[in-house]
């Protein structure tokens, strides 16, 4: 029967032909034994780890029931890439989205971002310290996960939540691999950006006795190392809908050629570096008495401790106060500014801490009981649970050294803009000191997050033989809940602004407080004119200036007197703030029914699973009641705003779906397959979308609001297809091809309007529940391996979009690559092992929102991560290995609408490692 075996023979014309314009991809496999034996006349080469998982993957794709797409580690503790979802971006369909570091955090599956996926660990839901749903792969190590599936369709008996795809992660058990193993490796890093060295230790033991009928393993992580990034993190511009307007030619009229202009508003650049400690623990105890039992206790702890240090030099133009006279010699290109000078700009910089410490754990519990030979149950039952102690712990300070500076701002295309200040007595940025800044913005903030998932699962099969038809009935119920509270503090309704207006100089109360920049490569590099050095400050000094000044009468800049009241200062202690906090209870329930199907060319699944959801959400709201701008002549004028009392709120919400699934393949030929799936399904609002936690910047008077959640927010309902054609042409050799089709109802957006708030125009942005949306996509791969040890494995996938808001055409999907593609070759002989890949993701729209109006889009520029690897067998059981990552220097880079008006650009360099490993 060929449903489980892969056979080989002469490739017919049938192959060829039919796989003319349709190719899926291949993947790592999920068992690393080594391939089949090879025959006398054969040249005999050492089939090492990589090369024997990737001939395996071909048969565990083969065999799959649906589209399933799988990763294995290359050996036990070693994961064939650093980071799991690095390793996952080299599955057609998958690419990934990066911290500050450029280290990989989320995956986005079929063009689809995180929030349409769901991730678990062994079929258990990962409880997650983002604000939704969202899991975050830099908060497990590589070492603690065996393998990975991605579920591209969908069966009954799957746990519900994805549209693009579902990520389960495998841990190992001892059972699958019997007998006394262990492993210890090491493993230094270097970033040519940071400049840090990072260093990571790995150990693994797992043992079994009694006759192989009980297991344990434990292993052991640890690493720590310094992540940089050098950032431009604010390029603002007033656009059309501000309908600014500026005398450029300075006649004294205002002409149509001056009216909607799109105006440099603001402009920011620094560097950040993340110190992380990631430790891990990961253990599962197994009991197999009999063929009949199995029992097994399945536990994973880690943390993740990431502090980082930010600092940014601000440039603020233009505004929308009355201090209009500070713009000259303006360049226009159509209605844009291209460049102009500015007079009156404060020296503003930016010095912040933020704090995120991850504690996330799981423990399950699995039992499989084979009632007879045709009756089967399994009962599942896990706590997942992490928690984020970053509540008030994070800190964003702001001095400025207000006085008769000027610079010139201009657009450069491709990169930063040019921005050249003229300090005052000529000096440099480096030259100011104590006697020159002012405390200005001083923020506190961050948040508590908790996030519960508690499973309960029931699963059963029932076998029956019809002649030559096998069936396999399967069954199950599961219940699932849900808890996450969000707890904020900060001191930004009271404190944060209590400084604004430079009130007093360091100096003056005798704190010392500025420190010079510790960076000597700055935006290496990029041609832009721009500061590359200047003073930051120490957060504790700062503060302590702030106490410095409770009690005294002092005069700001402008010459007025404040007198400051003896515990002013104890305003910068953060707060709890239930504005931006909120509880949220979803609880689930799901049965499903599943026929399995199969004969001697043939399989099919089909079934049907219905969920019920209740959410509870509470939250609080409070509005803004009045603004009113404090010094409207000064070069940095601010705005005092006063905020209602805030106010409960509680939304309940509940929904039903009963939710169809089929799965079907035919074998055309011996090696040629053709598959075909259709379901409905559907994706859940991320947790906070679902509550509406309000911020703004109105104290700065820029006048933009992001409401992050609506408690009205639908799940994104989806119908969807998938036709896929795999050519098994030899031994470890595949060329596959899918073709896929969604139809999202619902799907989530965000919207931007303006709205008059206390007698200022708000850019108000709030997610939606779109009208509908489209994708249809194509995956192509190939997968050859050489008997001279050389290989190849490439895919490459496209994907359409388009939207429809209020009935109208909106555009592509926000997040969406329309194209991506993956390719590596392998070299494995003897002791020798070695590899070269590209990961290419292709633009991308990052937001439907542009300064230059509704026809433009914000959008991410093409990205290239390519990574190499050497390894060497020294000795029979230890290796030492060579790894490259990044190699190109590839950046990020976002513009809005022009490839001259940057939003954000981020460098984060190229990172070296070297290592030894062992196994006993």
């Amino acid at each position: 029967m060929l449903r489980n075996t892969v056979k080989t023979f002469k490739k017919s014309a049938l192959s060829y032909a039919v796989l003319v314009g349709l190719s899926s991809n291949s993947v790592y496999a999920q068992d690393n034994s080594a391939a089949q034996q090879p025959s006398a006349d054969t040249e005999v080469i050492q089939v090492t780890a990589v090369r024997g998982s990737l001939e395996k993957s071909v048969n565990i794709k083969q065999n799959a029931k649906s589209l399933v797409d799988s990763i294995a580690a290359e050996e036990l503790g070693r994961f064939p890439d650093d980071n799991v979802a690095d390793s996952l971006s080299h599955i057609s369909g998958i690419t990934v989205s990066r911290t500050r570091g450029g280290e990989a955090q989320y995956v986005n599956i079929r063009g689809l971002g995180p929030e349409f996926s769901i991730v678990t660990l062994n079929n258990r839901i990962l409880a997650t310290d983002d604000g939704g749903r969202n899991f975050a792969f830099d908060v497990i190590p590589s070492e603690m996960i065996n393998g990975a599936d991605v579920w591209k369709t969908v069966q009954a008996k799957n746990i519900e939540g994805s549209i693009g795809g579902a990520v389960d992660l495998k841990s190992a058990r001892p059972l699958d691999n019997p007998g006394q193993h262990a492993v210890v490796s090491l493993t230094g890093d270097y970033n040519d950006l940071s400049e840090e060295v990072g260093k990571k230790f790995n150990g693994i033991y797992s043992n079994s006795w009694d006759d192989d009928k009980l297991g344990f393993i434990v292993g052991l992580t640890h690493a720590r190392g310094v992540e940089r990034s050098d950032d431009m993190i604010d390029n603002f511009f007033f656009g059309v809908q501000d309908e600014m307007e500026y005398d450029v030619n300075r006649d004294g009229v205002i002409g149509d050629n001056e009216k909607n202009l799109v105006i440099p508003g603001s402009y920011a650049l620094g560097a950040y570096a993340t110190d992380f400690k990631r430790t891990g623990v990961t253990s599962s105890f197994q009991w197999r008495p009999s063929d009949k039992f199995e029992l097994a206790a399945d536990v994973m702890v880690t943390r993740l401790q990431a502090d980082a240090t930010g600092y940014t030099e601000s440039f603020y133009m233009a505004d929308e106060s009355e201090a209009q006279n500070r713009l000259s010699n303006m360049v226009l290109d159509g209605n844009v500014v291209t460049a102009m000078d500015v007079a009156d700009v404060a020296m503003e910089v930016v010095t912040l801490d933020e704090h995120r410490t991850v504690d996330t754990s799981l423990f399950g519990l699995n039992a499989k009981y084979q009632v007879n030979e045709d009756f089967d149950l399994e009962a599942d039952v896990y706590r997942s649970q992490s928690k984020r102690d970053s509540g008030g712990k994070d800190t964003f300070v702001v001095a400025g050294s207000p006085g008769a500076h000027s610079g010139h701002y201009e657009l450069n295309k491709g990169g930063l803009p040019d921005y050249i200040p003229n300090w005052t007595g000529g000096r440099t940025s480096d030259d100011f000191g104590n006697d020159d800044f002012s405390p200005h913005w001083a923020e506190r903030y961050g948040s508590d997050i908790e996030d519960t998932v508690t499973g309960y699962t029931l699963d059963g099969t029932y076998g029956l033989d019809f002649d030559d038809v096998t069936t396999v009935f399967a069954f199950g119920a599961a219940y699932t809940s849900r808890n996450k509270t969000n707890k904020a503090y900060d001191n930004d309704e009271l404190g944060a602004c209590n400084y604004c207006g430079y009130p007093f100089t360091f100096g003056e109360v005798g704190a010392d407080v500025v420190r010079p920049f510790p960076y000597d490569n700055l935006f290496d590099g990029d041609s832009a004119n721009v500061p590359r050095s200047f003073p930051i400050f120490s957060i504790p000094d700062y503060a302590a200036g702030l106490a410095a000044a409770d009690g005294k009468t002092l005069v700001d800049f402008d010459g007025n007197e404040r007198t400051f009241g003896p515990n002013e200062s104890d305003l910068w202690e953060p707060v709890y703030n239930p504005v931006n906090s909120y509880d949220i209870e979803e609880d689930t329930t799901a049965l499903y029914v599943q026929a399995n199907l199969e004969g001697d060319t043939w399989f099919a699944n089909a079934g049907l699973r219905w969920i019920q959801t209740e959410v509870t959400s509470l939250y609080s709201y409070n509005n803004i009641e009045s603004i009113e701008i404090v010094n409207p002549n000064s070069s940095n004028p601010s705005w005092d705003v006063t905020y209602s009392d805030s106010a409960a709120q509680q939304a309940n919400g509940q929904y039903n779906k009963l939710l169809p699934a089929i799965n079907v393949g035919i074998y055309l030929q011996e090696d040629l397959l053709l598959r075909a799936a259709a379901a409905q399904s559907l994706s859940r609002p991320t947790l906070d979308q679902l509550a509406p936690l309000t911020t703004d910047n109105a104290q700065s008077g820029l006048f933009t609001m992001n409401i992050s959640g609506n408690p009205n927010i639908k799940p994104v309902y989806s119908d969807q297809a998938d036709i896929a054609l795999e050519w098994y042409f030899e031994e470890g050799g595949l060329i596959s091809g899918t073709v896929f089709w969604k139809s999202l109802e619902g799907f989530i957006t965000s919207n931007t309007t303006r709205v008059e708030i206390a007698g200022e125009s708000f850019q108000v942005t709030q997610p939606i529940n779109g009208d509908s949306a489209k994708v249809l996509g194509l995956e192509v791969g190939i997968q050859k391996l050489f008997d001279n040890g050389f290989g190849f494995n490439a895919s490459y996938a496209y994907t359409d979009t388009s939207t429809v808001v209020d009935g109208e055409d909106a555009g592509a999907l926000p997040g969406v690559a329309d194209k991506s593609f993956s390719v590596s070759f392998i070299y494995e002989k003897d002791r020798l092992s070695a590899q070269l890949g590209l990961d290419y993701t292709g633009e991308l729209v990052t937001d439907t929102f542009s300064p230059l109006g509704d026809d433009y889009h914000t959008t991410m520029e093409a990205q290239s991560i390519v990574t190499a690897s050497v390894k060497y067998n020294v000795i029979e059981n230890g290796q030492i290995f060579l790894e490259g990552q990044n190699l190109l220097d590839e950046s990020n880079r976002v513009f809005q609408g022009r490839p001259d008006i940057p939003a954000s650009l981020q460098l984060y360099g190229r990172t070296f490692k070297a290592g030894f490993r062992y196994n006993f």
